[in-house]
């Protein structure tokens, strides 16, 4: 399928509806709304060229960059959210985030689903991308969860660290409560996921000329890889900032 330049331009009038809208009901609001709009569409069509390379080329080396370019940009963001020093949180985010989801994608295309070429930008691509997504979205929030608790309450900390428990042993319930902040929510939105998810994430594969039953089948398989690189994330996350603190 091809997209003209005047089917663009036709798709984009849409936009005249709630113009029009905002501009007779609430015109203060509408150039922060065009403001979004352009923004989106100028990261969008940055996006856009680098897929565009990525597909043009189809080079493994090319695609490891790429994931390692959303790692670097995952890690930034994750450090502006938590409001944690980056000389503590950058470097281990970026470790746990590529080693976690580069395995997981591995996993799930060389032993899963084993596609012709597990590594063409075709397959890795799209896989990784929903990977890191969930991985940042989960993390951020987990991450400041630990680390809020370990300020907050460290008197158990340094309690379990005197009677002599280890360093690892003594983070045991921060972790615990971080991994808990990660998993019940994400628990609770599975159910949901059915009826409003299922169908957003389902258009690309069904677009793409899959079978709605392989369709459903892949995309269960990739909120269970999601899922499992979040927590994987999280554990080495956690366990590699208690390394660079424990070494200062």
């Amino acid at each position: 399928m091809t997209l003209s330049y005047l089917n663009l331009l036709l798709g984009l009038l849409l936009l005249v509806i709630p113009g029009y809208l905002l501009y007779t009901y609430d015109r203060l609001t509408l150039p922060k709304a065009a403001l979004a709009v352009v923004r989106m569409m100028v990261q969008l069509s940055v996006m856009g060229g680098l897929l565009w390379l990525l597909y043009r080329f189809n080079s493994v080396w090319l695609n490891l960059l790429w994931l390692l370019l959303l790692v670097v940009a995952a890690a930034f963001l994750m450090v502006s959210r938590t409001q944690i020093r980056s000389r503590i949180l950058f470097l281990p985010a970026c470790i746990s985030m590529f080693v976690s989801v580069l395995a997981v994608s591995a996993y799930i295309l060389f032993v899963v689903l084993r596609p012709e070429s597990p590594m063409s930008a075709q397959w890795f691509v799209p896989v990784t991308g929903v990977l890191m997504a969930h991985v940042l979205m989960t993390n951020i929030h987990a991450v400041r969860t630990y680390f809020d608790s370990l300020r907050q309450d460290s008197q158990p900390y340094y309690t379990l660290l005197g009677n002599g428990a280890s360093r690892l042993k003594a983070l045991t319930p921060y972790f615990t409560r971080a991994l808990k902040s990660m998993t019940v929510p994400a628990m609770a939105s599975l159910s949901a996921m059915g009826l409003f998810v299922l169908p957003m994430l389902l258009s690309g594969l069904l677009m793409g000329g899959m079978p709605p039953v392989t369709a459903v089948a892949v995309f269960i398989l990739l909120i269970i890889a999601s899922i499992t690189a979040s927590v994987l994330s999280l554990a080495m996350t956690i366990w590699l900032t208690g390394e660079i603190k424990s070494q200062k």
